[in-house]
């Protein structure tokens, strides 16, 4: 099994194009640029192979000024026209590939990139961060998945221009996931029957279908994270590489990938801090060590714990942490 980490950013929304200049102060340049060589060299002596990464996360940048998303009172929505990309946006994405392309041996394997287009907070109603200033807006791009003619124009205008990009580094793509955890804004799949979710269950599966075809016309192996394993059965959309967060809270074990299955399975997210219970496992057996040899136990072909860089009671990075994957990673089981 191999192993992966989420990053999952540094600066959530804004990894990709500049943000309000409140924020950014005099800086020209993402913050990743100074630290991601660091970073990969650092994770690739672990044994790490495969990085996900948000990309556009809540949209913060996708979208500004006069073509960021604005209020609706009357209705209680946000209208979003979804634009073509910034072209600063793709060419720190085209960076950021060239730094993966670098890292290890002339010849072997490249360190691979799980890039995820959106997070489900893009769909959220908009939140305007920084005072006084309202081309910047956080969330409120739910009509990118809602409608029709703007699903396919967001689609074309900021999933193909990445798709290309990826394709002078095809190597270094694991795979393209379209969205984060779609579960807790699609209707139906929310885990509690009475939460508020902005997006009908058949818009969102067919913004997934049609994503998820334009990712293989490139060449690429399509994903989706969903939060749960029991969405990932449910929505019977149909990916290259099934996904699914696991965060038992002491309640549900981790199944087995049938070994007869049609594609690979992965495990996208999982806590490194031990709060959060396997309860496959015992109480002093709680680490990322065990958790790592579980899953590979289970047929899977990635697991991917969160995270290096988030701040969460999901998150517990440490030098334990480090040495368990090295550790892991470095057994035949782990290359395998």
């Amino acid at each position: 099994m191999r192993v992966g980490v989420n990053y999952p950013w540094l600066d959530y929304g804004w990894d990709f194009g500049l943000g309000p200049a409140r924020w950014r102060g005099a800086r020209t340049a993402p913050r990743w640029l100074e630290r991601i060589d660091d970073d990969l060299d650092r994770l690739h002596g672990l044994g790490v192979d495969v990085v996900r990464w948000f990309i556009l996360a809540d949209g913060l940048t996708y979208g500004t000024d006069d073509r960021a998303p604005r209020p609706e009172p009357a209705q209680g929505s946000w209208r979003f026209d979804p634009p073509a990309l910034d072209q600063e946006v793709i060419d720190h994405f085209d960076e950021l590939l060239r730094r993966f392309a670098r890292i290890g041996a002339p010849g072997a394997a490249a360190m691979q990139l799980l890039p995820v287009l959106i997070d489900f907070q893009f769909c959220w109603p908009g939140v305007r961060p920084v005072e006084e200033d309202d081309g910047w807006v956080k969330r409120g791009r739910a009509d990118a998945i809602l409608d029709a003619e703007k699903r396919s124009r967001f689609l074309g205008a900021a999933l193909e221009p990445f798709l290309e990009v990826s394709a002078r580094q095809r190597d270094v793509i694991y795979a393209w996931e379209l969205i984060n955890e779609p579960d807790w804004i699609t209707a139906g799949w929310h885990r509690s029957p009475i939460a508020s979710t902005p997006i009908p269950r058949r818009a969102m599966v067919e913004f997934l279908e049609d994503g998820a075809q334009r990712i293989r016309s490139a060449g690429f192996k399509s994903t989706i994270g969903f939060a749960s394993a029991r969405t990932l059965r449910r929505s019977a959309v149909a990916a290259d590489v099934d996904q699914f967060h696991y965060y038992p809270d002491g309640k549900t074990p981790l199944g087995s990938h049938a070994v007869d299955a049609q594609g690979p399975r992965i495990i996208g997210e999982f806590a490194t801090s031990t709060d959060d219970v396997w309860p496959g496992l015992g109480p002093t057996s709680q680490d990322v060590a065990y958790r790592l040899r579980l899953a590979a136990s289970r047929g899977y072909e990635l697991a991917i714990p969160w995270s290096l860089h988030a701040v969460d009671r999901h998150t517990d990075w440490s030098a334990a942490v480090e040495e368990d994957i090295r550790a892991f990673t470095s057994t035949t089981t782990g290359r395998s």
